[in-house]
């Protein structure tokens, strides 16, 4: 047999061998919300992003091209995408965007933010989205929680066995707090902490945001309060030194003044639940810097 006929037998056989078959490329994805971002990471995803939101933490793949909601849609085909994750909100900011990249044979999938209820599902979703075993990031949410769940459990025994009682000032605007059914409700109680606020309502129905007020803030400070909390980030830029600057912050006396993270705390995130959970009960138990 000739050298040509032997590697063309060869060839023949890898290519019919179902065994050996090469395996297929992974999408591209350019997700426009900084929560898809870190689920995809979190569900072992992350060499197919090729584009992230502007509003992603800039740690997470900082080579990587980042879009605001108002990009247009030539500057996402440059990467030839197979697949655009977004939110109802981008569609709303840049509502053509997403004709024009199913014209041009690009996946979208807006996908709003999950509820801390609707979690596992939106896992679920999104892995069969990417062809990836929808049902480990589920187990993955699962042990988080439990683990979360436990060691909170122990601290609040070693803390003499009562929860902390925390108010979140979401935004300094009017001191609106979380809604109870919100994001961070669960985590904060996950992390063994009571919410001062859980009668809030929200301003809106489904809203993560419920106003509050100075007035009821002063009276959960007069009736023993171990946490104010305040959440930095997009949508609160107020600083531990403005708070302690207010008029009223004499109050805060015997109260233990932390902040944390808007991406940790109120962000449904796999990735943000394992980093977030730990860093709230260092807040509740005193062990954050403050």
């Amino acid at each position: 047999m000739t050298q040509s006929l032997l590697f063309f037998f060869l060839t023949l056989t890898l290519v019919l061998s179902p065994g050996l078959a090469a395996p297929a490329l992974a999408l591209r994805v350019v997700s426009l919300y900084p929560g898809h971002s870190d689920n995809v990471m979190a569900l072992g995803g992350a060499e197919s992003l090729v584009g992230l939101s502007e509003n992603d933490d800039p740690d997470l793949l900082p080579n990587l091209p980042r879009f605001s909601k108002e990009t247009g849609a030539e500057a996402i085909l440059a990467l030839s995408p197979d697949v655009v994750l977004m939110r109802g909100l981008t569609q709303r900011a840049n509502p053509g965007l997403a004709d024009v990249l199913q014209r041009a044979g690009v996946r979208v999938e807006s996908i709003d933010p999950p509820s801390w209820d609707g979690f596992a599902d939106y896992l679920r979703t999104l892995a069969g989205i990417l062809g990836l075993d929808p049902e480990s990031g589920v187990e993955r949410l699962e042990a988080t929680r439990a683990a979360i769940q436990e060691e909170a459990a122990a601290r609040r025994k070693t803390a003499g066995g009562r929860a902390p009682r925390v108010f979140l000032e979401a935004t300094a605007r009017e001191l609106h707090t979380c809604a109870p059914g919100s994001w961070a409700a669960h985590l904060i109680e996950l992390a063994g902490g009571e919410n001062a606020a859980r009668e809030a309502e929200p301003i809106r129905e489904g809203s993560a945001l419920a106003p509050w007020g100075l007035e009821r803030v002063l009276k959960l400070l007069e009736d023993g309060l171990d946490v104010y909390l305040v959440q930095q980030g997009a949508m609160n830029a107020s600083t531990l030194e403005a708070v302690r600057a207010r008029p009223w912050a004499g109050a805060l006396e015997h109260t233990r003044l932390a902040a944390m993270p808007e991406r940790l705390l109120s962000r449904p995130s796999l990735l943000g639940l394992e980093r977030g959970g730990r860093f709230l009960m260092d807040v509740l138990y005193g062990e954050a810097a403050q």
